[in-house]
Formats: structure tokens, C-alpha cells, sequence
């Protein structure tokens, strides 16, 4: 019979000084059945590491600096079960930082000096546990493992490969795993991107079957609209896995693109969790399978400094063939097309507007033409269901001056003068207030 497993991520967010391991062990000890634990690098840690990677002078004192700092979280740490792995943890990352500045390219020293950041959280949260009562050790993701797609940074894990190499009997007690690393298709360690820890956690969860994922952060859960933008929202109560997908692709949520992946073929769902919230009650955005068909807008991003360019090209025997032509082009440059609209003589593309010039220069080469190109705007995107994607294309109103880009069953894009922005996504959030009420 299978055990009955919740794995929980928690963050850098979440690590901020010593009294965050209490609630850490508060989370654990209300979670039954057996836990596994993913954790990130402390508070600022990543950040220290990135800077000592391109400035060897900052990374001088870096090894006694974050000596000294994860001590404060595990005082005892230094004489305790694990002070040989914490001595040699800090040992590989002064010669990480050796190798590093013998050659500023050695992209394997800029690996390995960059996990110690989560090797070392991984031991501080170990020694914590343990003291709190928990069988409780640090494991390594490539140890156990793990393989990501990809050498040196990697996209995300490799779950077919991953599954073959599992060691399901390394994680007794309670693991507290490496989060962003794993092994890479050359077998030497491999990274995620940033926030790659949620992905590290719901992988781990695909492997053991988990019965659910907590990611635990500083927020109680996913907002309809970024919190950055000073608008007050409730979090979204639930959330489809192919909508939480397609908002992290967006960046209008706080999830890794990869996060939701290895989720959906066992059907585990996602909880999204503040730290200071006990487990008793309910989690602040759960994602799982689709349950609605119509349930109106669910997420929302925002990209400003985005224009229109119409373009007319050559005569062309094959219909559409010269819009390609350009966007290939373009796409080689790297100048992001975030929309197009074609005709067999033309097209109106939605670029970002600090590469414009260098846009029309790309067209211009193709042998194409710019007619028009419209003001400043930026591209709201809109993630929910609509049975009527386009009479729900209304719903910003006309009076933000509004323009649909495109209506689909589960994404909705209008351009929005960049004056109209707070206003469009305040009706926004409007017309959305039942999809994310509390109550």
C-alpha cells in the first residue's frame, strides 16, 4: 500500500530569521502521515551567491559571512550530527570561488557554487527538526535521483528519467530535500531557474505519489491580479491546472512555468499556503482539475510599453508566407512578438515598444512595409472560462478605452492606453469579485 505523503516546499520568502523554523516545524507537526520537505536558500542567500560569481572582491568574505549567517538560524549546527557536511558544504564553496576566479567561464565552479545556497538550508532546516523532535535529515536532489533536461541550467526534470533512477528508500524519516538542483543528461549537477524549487517539490511529489504539494510563501495564496500593483484582491480559492499553467507562463502568479506539470497525471492537487496560517483551515488557492465550464476571469497580467505596427508586404504567392517570413526574423533577433493579425498582404503586430527601431529595421530588410504605428499601450491578459469568449471580451468596458486582441475559451488579451491601466484592472477585479470571494 502506498504511503500516504504531503511534501511541502518552502521558499526563501518564508526563511527569514530563526523564528521561521518554529513555524517550519508548527506546518510539519499538523500534516499526517509522512512528510518530505523541499526548502530554498535562505533569505538572500541566491542573491549573495549571483553577486560573488562576477565580483570577486565581494566574494572575499563571503564563505565567513554565510558561515557566520546560518548560524544564527542553527547555532549548534557547527557541533551537532552534520557539522562535517556544513564544513565541507562551505569548503566546496571556497573553491568553487577559487575556480571561479582562476576562470570567470568555468560554468561548473558557477554551479556548484551557487547549490551550496540550498545544501547549506537543507542542513540548517535538518538540525532544526531534529531538535523539535522529527527524524529529520538533509538529502541532495541528485543524490536521490532527480535528473533535469538540460546541462548546467536546465528547463525543467526529466520525470521519465527520473523515475528510473529514484531512490525511494534514501528518504526515511523526514527528508528535507535540495530544491533547484538535480542532476543534468551529462550526470554532473544541473540547475532550474529561479523559483525552480516549487517545480523541484511538485516533481518530488509525482515520484512519491504524494497525496498533496504545499507551497508555502509570505502571501496566503494566488491573486487575480499581481500585488504589485497596489489593488486589493482576495486570493483565488481554486484554480484549474491549465489555467494555473498558462498564468505562470504569464508571470501572473507566484509559481515556477514548470510548478504544475508533474501534478496532473496522478491528480494531486497544489495547495498555496501562508506560513503564519496553520493548516487547519482552508489553504488560500488549491489547483486541480478542471471542475467549471463558465466561471469568468481567474488571473490577470499586465505587460506595458507594448505597440502596434501594421506592415504591408510584397505580393507573395503563398498567403501568409511574408508575415512568417518576418516574424522568423524578428524572432531571431530576439524582439518578442506578443500578438499578430494577418492578411494576405499585411499584418498588425503587438511588439514591445524599446525595440521598436530596431523592429522596423528587421521589416524593413524583409522587404516589407510599416504603414502605422499606434501609441504607447499595454497587453492585458485575462485567464479564466468563457462559454461566450467574445461577449466576455467586454468586460473592461469602454469606458478604459479598450481594444480586443484576441477572445478564447480560457485567455482574453486587450490593449489599454497606458494612462487607463489601474482603471482597466480595477473593473477588472470588479466583474471578477465572485470568482475570488472569501466567504
Amino acid at each position: 500500500m502506498d504511503e500516504h505523503w504531503t511534501v511541502h516546499k518552502f521558499g526563501g520568502s518564508v526563511l527569514r530569521g530563526a523564528p521561521d523554523l518554529d513555524r517550519l516545524a508548527d506546518r510539519v507537526s499538523e500534516s499526517a502521515g509522512r512528510n518530505a520537505l523541499v526548502v530554498s536558500a535562505l533569505w538572500g542567500t541566491t542573491d549573495r551567491l549571483l553577486r560573488a560569481v562576477d565580483d570577486p572582491a565581494y566574494a572575499d568574505r563571503l564563505v565567513a559571512d554565510l558561515r557566520a549567517h546560518h548560524l544564527m538560524f542553527a547555532p549548534r549546527l557547527a557541533t551537532g550530527r552534520d557539522s562535517e557536511r556544513f564544513e565541507r558544504v562551505l569548503s566546496s564553496m571556497g573553491h568553487a570561488l577559487e575556480a571561479r576566479r582562476a576562470n570567470p567561464t568555468d560554468q561548473r565552479a558557477r554551479t556548484q557554487l551557487l547549490a551550496t545556497g540550498e545544501r547549506l538550508s537543507a542542513l540548517v532546516v535538518a538540525h532544526h527538526l531534529r531538535r523539535c523532535g522529527f527524524d529529520a535529515h538533509a538529502v541532495g536532489a541528485e543524490d536521490i535521483g532527480l535528473v533535469l533536461k538540460g546541462r548546467g541550467e536546465a528547463e525543467a526534470v526529466d520525470l521519465p528519467a527520473s523515475e528510473s533512477s529514484f531512490d525511494r528508500n534514501a528518504l526515511h524519516g523526514t527528508p528535507v530535500i535540495t530544491g533547484w538542483l538535480g542532476s543534468g543528461e551529462d550526470g554532473a549537477l544541473a540547475l532550474l531557474g529561479r523559483g525552480g524549487s516549487d517545480h523541484t517539490a511538485t516533481a518530488i511529489a509525482h515520484l512519491l505519489r504524494a497525496h498533496r504539494v504545499i507551497l508555502w510563501k509570505d502571501v496566503e495564496g494566488i491573486h487575480l491580479i499581481n500585488p504589485r500593483w497596489g489593488l486589493t484582491t482576495a486570493p483565488i480559492r481554486y484554480m484549474t491546472y491549465e489555467h494555473a499553467q498558462m498564468a505562470a507562463a504569464i508571470d501572473a502568479t507566484v509559481l515556477h512555468p514548470a510548478t504544475v506539470g508533474p501534478c496532473i497525471t496522478e491528480g494531486i492537487p497544489i495547495e498555496v499556503r501562508r506560513l503564519h496560517e496553520d493548516t487547519r483551515g482552508p489553504a488560500g488557492t488549491i489547483i486541480g482539475p478542471g471542475v467549471h465550464a463558465d466561471q469568468g476571469p481567474m488571473a490577470a497580467s499586465c505587460t506595458l510599453d507594448v505597440m502596434t505596427m501594421q506592415v504591408t508586404h510584397p505580393p507573395s504567392i503563398t498567403p501568409g508566407a511574408s508575415t512568417a517570413n518576418v516574424l522568423s526574423r524578428l524572432a531571431s533577433k530576439g524582439i518578442g512578438v506578443h500578438a499578430s493579425t494577418q492578411w494576405p498582404d499585411g499584418a498588425r503586430l503587438i511588439i514591445d515598444a524599446p525595440r521598436l527601431e530596431e523592429a522596423a529595421e528587421v521589416i524593413r530588410a524583409a522587404g516589407s512595409s510599416i504603414v502605422d504605428v499606434g501609441e504607447a499601450s499595454a497587453l492585458i491578459t485575462v485567464l479564466g472560462s468563457w462559454a461566450a469568449p467574445e461577449e466576455a471580451a467586454a468586460l473592461l468596458g469602454s469606458a478604459t478605452g479598450s481594444e480586443p486582441v484576441d477572445a478564447e475559451a480560457l485567455r482574453l488579451r486587450f490593449l489599454v492606453p497606458r494612462a487607463n491601466v489601474r482603471d482597466a484592472l480595477g473593473r477588472l477585479i470588479a466583474s471578477a469579485s465572485w470568482t475570488v470571494d472569501v466567504t
